[in-house]
């Protein structure tokens, strides 16, 4: 069986990643719009710096604390109800940031955006996985990927094509089209009778081949699952993984005008280029990784990935000073990076875990993650303004520890007897060159 290649996904398997992988893309034009509408709102309301501060760290916790609460609670009361209920809560929320000019509405527009996209993403995940047959599984968590850097890459251009628009009205635009996605997008989820179809079809098939109607019937509790040994070990290996993966992307994602501006004294316009052709380069990695991710190359990509990212990260700690020479080390980090990074990640939550627990155990996850990310990026700017340098070597250690994750997580698979499609094929296709 190893010799066969992954059938294509149906027609339902596709309508339900577009459907749920949304979050995604929710997830990153959310923050992404943030980081851009921030001076703006700055320059409008008259912002101290402290005020300025606080709305990334307010956007991030309320992003953590809705991925934490939202797993639990679509584990509890059921994933189909808490993935329709979330996608509402990010809706109101980037209305409500569209079009006020309350500061007040504008933090609790932020904290209900940030909740509900929080929320949908574990919530999202679980939903695919539990629908998805082995043959498309890492293929279909994986193109959750494309979402989130298209979400970069659109919110980007949105933002660039309204600049000179005046005082907040780029913010309409910006919050204004997520909030309409996310409308027609819950409209969707509770309204339309074929994806109902689709999203329960597909779930009764993949139960029925696997014998799993009574585990995701069950509704563990999170207290109960984090006793046992067999769902913590890997919780602390993944959430570890992920952070110290997620660390050098933050930082990127936020401060990378920021490192290119201020610290390498580079045009604005530069900075934009440079981040623009990172996350193109991100956006076909990803459509690579989602080619291999269920065949016997996916770990093959995943070490070169790993490979690239400490290259390119100990030359730009070497060259700090050089702002050519860090660009192009950021754009081979930012196409090496995707193959062991949060795609393959995502893949692994949704593996490891039973599934009345995935949800639970992912959002758990990912909210300690979000806060502790948000935690770093508060220091970030003081650790570039002791030394560029410092900063980058901070990152290649980030880069280097996650990379002795990944081994360990591997090699924990087999250890575990967790189904992993690509490990078998590749471990088959060993024993077929030596025999």
């Amino acid at each position: 069986m190893n010799n066969k290649v992954a059938p294509k996904m149906t027609r339902g398997q596709v309508l339900l990643v577009i459907v749920a992988g949304i979050a995604s893309y929710l997830d990153a034009s959310i923050l992404v719009s943030c980081g851009v509408a921030l001076p703006l709102w700055t320059k409008y309301f008259a912002f101290s710096p402290l005020i300025s501060g606080s709305i990334n760290t307010a956007l991030t916790l309320a992003v953590a604390i809705g991925a934490i609460s939202g797993g639990a609670l679509s584990d509890k009361f059921g994933r189909v109800t808490v993935f329709n209920l979330d996608i509402l809560v990010v809706a109101v929320g980037t209305a409500l940031i569209a079009f006020t000019e309350n500061i007040a509405l504008l933090f609790i527009g932020l904290a209900l955006a940030g909740w509900g996209s929080g929320a949908d993403l574990p919530t999202s995940l679980a939903v695919i996985s539990e629908r998805m047959d082995k043959e498309n599984y890492g293929k279909a968590i994986a193109s959750t990927q494309l979402y989130w850097t298209a979400g970069i890459i659109l919110s980007q251009f949105i933002g660039f094509l309204t600049a000179s628009m005046p005082n907040i009205v780029p913010v309409k635009y910006l919050f204004g089209i997520i909030a309409a996605l996310a409308f027609i997008n819950w409209g969707i989820r509770i309204f339309s009778k074929s994806f109902k179809k689709i999203e329960n079809g597909l779930a009764d098939e993949v139960q029925t081949a696997e014998g799993t109607e009574e585990i995701a019937e069950a509704k563990p509790k999170l207290g109960e699952l984090l006793k046992q040994k067999t769902i913590v070990v890997p919780l602390v290996l993944l959430t570890l993984f992920y952070l110290f993966w997620n660390l050098p992307a933050n930082s990127f994602g936020m401060f990378l005008n920021y490192f290119l501006v201020i610290v390498d004294k580079q045009a604005a316009a530069t900075a934009t280029i440079v981040a623009m052709i990172g996350n193109i380069l991100g956006f076909v990695a990803t459509l690579i990784f989602m080619r291999m991710a269920d065949t016997k190359y996916r770990y093959h990509i995943m070490f070169t990935g790993l490979a690239m990212a400490i290259v390119a990260m100990f030359i730009a700690g070497l060259s700090a000073a050089y702002w050519f020479i860090f660009s192009v080390c950021y754009v081979v980090y930012m196409f090496g990076y995707i193959w062991i990074g949060e795609p393959i990640y995502k893949v692994w939550t949704q593996s490891f875990y039973p599934v009345n627990a995935r949800a639970s155990m992912t959002g758990f996850s990912l909210g300690i993650v979000r806060a502790l990310t948000a935690a770093f990026a508060l220091i970030t700017p003081t650790l570039m303004a002791i030394s560029p340098a410092l900063f980058l070597w901070v990152l290649f250690g980030c880069v280097i520890i996650y990379g002795i994750f990944s081994i360990v997580i591997v090699r924990m698979i087999p250890k575990y007897h967790i189904h992993d499609n690509a490990l078998e094929q590749l471990h088959a296709a060993k024993i077929r060159k030596n025999s």
